[in-house]
Order: structure tokens, then sequence, then C-alpha cells
């Protein structure tokens, strides 16, 4: 009788709590069509009340989607896939605020200090207005994620290759984190770090950013955007090459590949390295001491 008792009040008190938050279902329905064939493990998603009405919901969903309980009221929406390691979240407090970002590389190399990682494929979309109106149905939400991860990938030639035991690479210019709620790409100046394979005369790689800033896109002048590229040298020596390719980034953007996920960069100019003396044990070491670098070397990249 006492246990009876206990359960008709328990749940009088649990009644009383939903009609204070009354809460209504969105259906969320994921369509990943033409975006990926490999599909992330799942999303976060994010309602974000406008105005006093309503609350903030944060809540995880399988890869296709799901039903979420939402109080009726405006909200503002936000979507991405969580399982990254690189790409990180920060300011997801509010609609306006929330981006992502990539950390530091912390190689401990002279030159490195404020490198970040390349982020990897991310998804995201958003909805800047969505009415969740109090209904025993629940609300079709259909959205569809798009990559806002760029990838691009360069071959540069170079003589005297041989010299070289190292490569570090970064990427200067580009955007740097992203604004999920405004779908809007910055750049903060930071280098992002790209990893180089050594060929027989070439060295090659690519590099991974949120694209170009949309500040930049507004500008009539270009910010630079230029390859960092520290070679490693056989000597112990490092020579700091720079190659502008200004021109060559934003001209593949205006030619109607903005919304394309990789990007070939054209460089057509070559690297020189000077012969060097191998140490007598014949290995290549590192010394990443800023005094030991060679002058740095200019090449800017023609467009016609």
């Amino acid at each position: 009788m006492v246990l009876l008792s206990f359960l008709v009040v328990t749940g009088c008190s649990r009644r009383d709590i939903l009609d204070d938050y009354p809460v209504s279902g969105v259906e969320v329905r994921l369509d990943w069509s033409g975006v990926t064939e490999k599909l992330p493990e799942g999303v976060r998603i994010i309602f974000y009340p406008k105005g006093d009405n309503g609350r903030k919901v944060d809540t995880y969903l399988p890869v296709k989607g799901g039903h979420v309980g939402v109080p009726p009221g405006i909200y503002s929406v936000v979507v991405y896939n969580y399982d990254t390691e690189t790409v990180l979240v920060r300011g997801d407090e509010s609609y306006e605020t929330i981006e992502t970002y990539t950390g530091l590389c912390n190689f401990g190399i002279a030159g490195t200090e404020k490198m970040v990682w390349g982020p990897e494929d991310f998804y995201t979309t958003c909805v800047d207005e969505l009415m969740v109106e109090k209904s025993d149905e629940s609300l079709i939400l259909k959205l569809s994620p798009k990559l806002v991860v760029k990838t691009y990938h360069f071959s540069i030639k170079v003589t005297g290759i041989k010299n070289i035991s190292q490569v570090f690479g970064s990427v200067v210019g580009m955007a740097d984190h992203y604004l999920l709620g405004k779908s809007f790409s910055l750049c903060d100046g930071c280098p992002i770090y790209f990893d180089v394979v050594r060929g027989k005369d070439t060295i090659e790689g690519s590099f991974t950013t949120f694209g170009i800033s949309q500040i930049v896109r507004t500008r009539a002048k270009n910010t630079e955007v230029s390859l960092n590229l520290l070679l490693l040298k056989v000597d112990d020596t490092v020579q700091e090459v720079k190659v502008d390719v200004t021109e060559v980034i934003h001209k593949s953007e205006a030619g109607g590949e903005t919304d394309k996920p990789e990007i070939d960069v054209p460089i057509e100019d070559e690297i020189k390295v000077d012969d060097v003396e191998t140490p007598p044990d014949g290995n290549g070491g590192m010394n990443g001491d800023v005094d030991d670098w060679e002058d740095e070397t200019d090449i800017v990249i023609p467009v016609e």
C-alpha cells in the first residue's frame, strides 16, 4: 500500500513536469546522397531557442537521423558529425559562436610553433529558423549535410632532391576555422601542416583546409596564400622555401571549382637544392635550430 502511494505520487510529479515543459517530436532525416559513400559514425544536433520560447536541446543521433523531443518554440539548428580527431568544436553555447578549429601540432621544432593540423572530413548543415509547434504528430525535418573541408593536391619539381632527408610543409592564408551557424570560413593566419612525399625528382603533397576565408572572397585584392616548405638536408642544415600559390588557388575557386572537395594546384616552377657533403656516417640528421637555416627562397607561380 505504501509502495502504491509512492508510485502514484511519483506519477503525478512526472506529469506535472511534462505539463510545465511540453515536448513535441521532431523526426530528423539526414540525406547523404552525393555527399560521401563513407558515412560518419553519427551526428550531434543542437536546437538553439530564439527568443523566450523553447529551451536548448543538445543530443546525438545515428548518421541517418532519428527522433528528438523538443519543446515548442522557434529554434536555430546545427548538425555535424562528431567522429573526428583533429577537428574540434568550441563556442557551442550559441548558434552565432559555435565553430570548428584544429589544435596545435607541437612538433617541438623551431619554426613550427604555431602550426596547426589540417582538418579531417567534416560535414555540417544548419537551419536559421525552425518553428516547432505543440503537436502530437512529429515534425519532419529533412536535412542534407555538406562537406566543408577541401583537399588540395600539388607536385613540385626539385633539382638536387638527393640532398633532402625530410620535408615539413604548411600552407598559410587558407581558412583554419569554420562558423557552423553562419556557414562561414575564416582565417586566423595559422600555418596548416601537411605531409610531403619525396619522389624521384619531385616532392608531392596534399593539404586540407576549410577553403578560402569568406572575408577574402569579398576583398578586391586577394590575401596571399603560400606553401612553406622546410627542407631538412642530409648535412643537418635546413632550407626554407616559400611558394606563392595565391593566383592559382583563387583562380581555381573562381573557375567554378568552389564546390569541388578536391582541387589540383598546378605549380610550374622548380626548387633548387644545392649539393651538400654527406656526413661521414652517411646518415642525414635534423637540427631544427633557426641559426642553421639557409636563406629563404621565394617562388612566385605564374598563372596564364
